[in-house]
């Protein structure tokens, strides 16, 4: 009844497909800007978000807090399980010293510094008796251990992975610097700043010779290569030059017209311009 509508069907599918491809011919450079409009924004907006992901991602992990501990949290990762993590801190800042399993591991001599802030120990040599009150107290620490103390941290931040930070004297709940951490940084500037100028110092007045004999105590005396072992063109006496703490002192080769200077002082015993001088401790 209805075989007539197949033929019909296909002449109309005939009659459309002559006519798209008329029209394709004749507009066929518009429609190729059409396509290329197209792909080339969708490409640019695929591109964006990409990017836009990376920089939050990227932002997200640059959080330089890192995990926050407590002291209790802390001390799990001591080594004492098998396979597992060893952390250890340092003015407040955690390391993973893992890899280091047979200096920081159960009956190792590091051991005592796993799971815990002892920092006052890497410069007091104290590895017996940790007292958590006073472990991580720095401030009464002299200068010199202050610094030396900021050579560890920088070794730490060299070789082993930062992990995060604890919560107590040197960073509160939220991670930020605490009152009292500041304060040691404050300290750390003074004695790195001293320490810079005692350097400045014994750079321009080199030290003194010295030796001892139990017959006539102490000697000093100054050459043209005493201190550095530098040749230079003046030989110098030798004074008393004191540390920051008024306490301490070295001997220094001084030249003839800085004599005079406070900072020096003359050995007891000892004529103004001797090059050679003696003294008992």
């Amino acid at each position: 009844m209805f075989g007539f509508v197949k033929p019909l069907l296909k002449y109309r599918i005939a009659c459309m497909l002559i006519i798209i491809a008329v029209v394709a011919k004749l507009y066929q450079k518009d429609l190729l800007q059409l396509i290329q409009k197209t792909a080339g924004s969708y490409l640019d907006t695929t591109v964006r978000s990409e990017e836009h992901a990376e920089s939050v991602a990227v932002e997200f992990n640059a959080d330089p807090r890192g995990v926050l501990f407590t002291p209790a949290q802390l001390a799990t990762y001591n080594g004492e399980k098998v396979g597992g993590d060893i952390y250890l801190a340092l003015l407040g800042a955690v390391f993973d010293v893992s890899r280091g399993l047979k200096h920081y591991g159960p009956g190792c001599s590091y051991n005592y510094f796993a799971g815990r802030d002892a920092s006052v120990s890497f410069v007091s040599g104290q590895f017996e008796h940790y007292d958590p009150e006073t472990a991580d107290d720095v401030l009464s620490l002299q200068p010199n251990n202050l610094i030396e103390l900021d050579k560890w941290r920088q070794f730490y931040e060299t070789e082993y992975k930062y992990v995060g930070r604890v919560i107590g004297r040197f960073y509160d709940e939220t991670g930020k610097s605490t009152v009292y951490h500041q304060k040691y940084l404050a300290l750390l500037e003074q004695a790195q700043l001293a320490k810079a100028q005692i350097d400045e110092l014994r750079n321009r007045y080199p030290g003194c010779n010295i030796e001892w004999s139990e017959a006539r105590g102490t000697r000093v005396w100054c050459t043209t290569t005493s201190g550095d072992g530098q040749l230079r063109d003046w030989t110098g006496y030798p004074r008393k030059l004191y540390n920051r703490d008024k306490k301490n002192f070295h001997c220094a080769c001084v030249p003839e017209a800085e004599l005079n200077d406070p900072i020096f002082k003359s050995y007891d015993n000892c004529a103004p311009l001797a090059l050679e001088c003696f003294y008992r401790v």
